[in-house]
């Protein structure tokens, strides 16, 4: 069975809690600094939130792929891939968040992110308020949606404000389009070239 029969993901308690440390230490470096944030601040409290639902997505994405040793980066400078070798994960906040929907805006490009690189577009796990029960303590799964390549998001009728773009859900390339094949001899996944989809 391929793995991408099942894409979506839920954190064990251990991976919530070092969402919760990198998502903090991704925003560390800027508390009493709203000045510092490259588009405005949304206060620490929030913006250390949303740093730790994202980790929480790179986690899961990681886990989708067999990848089981993966720790998320605390740099949040676009210097280091999301995923080491594969490329950038993005999540999907609902438009009312934290309100939650199924329904999102798409996946968000801006112009200073590459061309080239894959981004798989991530909804639902820690960004949704669910009640956990023993003995796993799960919380809802991060559901993978769809990729693009940076420069197929980047497109006119996608842009959304000078330096913003979203692609459409339903425009999204399917995830059995990605290239994953069974697992290597190293126990990650072996990439292979994405076919059109």
């Amino acid at each position: 069975m391929s793995i991408l029969a099942l894409m979506e993901y839920s954190l064990t308690v251990q991976e919530e809690a070092l969402a919760a440390k990198v998502g903090w230490a991704r925003q560390n470096r800027f508390l009493a600094r709203p000045e510092a944030n490259r588009n405005y601040s949304e206060g620490d409290v929030w913006e250390a939130f949303q740093h730790m639902i994202c980790a929480g997505s790179e986690i899961a994405f990681a886990r989708m792929l067999g990848i089981k040793d993966f720790v998320p980066s605390e740099n949040t400078y676009k210097t280091e891939l999301d995923i080491p070798g594969f490329g950038e994960v993005r999540y999907a906040f609902p438009p009312n968040f934290p309100e939650y929907s199924e329904e999102v805006r798409g996946l968000r490009m801006t112009s200073r992110d590459s061309d080239e690189l894959i981004y798989v577009l991530l909804a639902g796990g820690l960004g949704k308020k669910t009640k956990r029960y023993a003995p796993e303590w799960l919380g809802a799964p991060y559901v993978a949606l769809g990729w693009m390549y940076g420069a197929e998001v980047k497109c006119e009728k996608w842009r959304f404000n000078e330096q913003t773009f979203y692609a459409p859900r339903t425009e999204l390339r399917k995830m059995n389009t990605l290239g994953i094949n069974a697992k290597g001899a190293n126990g990650h996944q072996n990439l292979t070239q994405p076919t059109d989809g």
